[in-house]
């Protein structure tokens, strides 16, 4: 079972009893590059019967790596508190997901799991 719970400034994800921290960019401008090549990058495309939502992993030109050693494991996404989809990975394929939603909320979620570096989030 997997819960999303905010704790006052935090968000925490709960997984099978275990607690694991979002992380985010509060300040792009100030953001490392470690930070930056594990935030999803969130594209909004307009469709006519809503959005279709591109995603890649990094920011700014820096992209994650790939290897056996260090990958996204999985891109989620969601519609305000409506999940659209899960894409998971292996090391040999470029984390790049697209969701198609026909209404939006006021908040698109993205999350990125890196098997290294844990869970990572940008929101629209």
């Amino acid at each position: 079972m997997t819960d999303t719970v905010k704790f006052e400034n935090t968000v925490t994800e709960v997984n099978e009893g275990f607690v694991e921290e979002v992380h985010s960019i509060e300040d792009i401008d100030s953001a490392t590059d470690f930070e930056l090549k594990h935030t999803p990058n969130i594209e909004l495309v307009e469709l006519a019967s809503g959005q279709l939502i591109k995603v890649t992993i990094g920011l700014k030109g820096i992209s994650h790596p790939q290897t056996e050693e260090h990958f996204i494991e999985w891109i989620r996404a969601f519609d305000g508190d409506e999940p659209l989809g899960t894409v998971a990975f292996d090391p040999s394929i470029t984390p790049y997901a697209e969701f198609e939603v026909e209404r939006s909320s006021s908040q698109i979620i993205v999350q990125a799991l890196c098997n290294l570096h844990g869970l990572w989030e940008a929101r629209v």
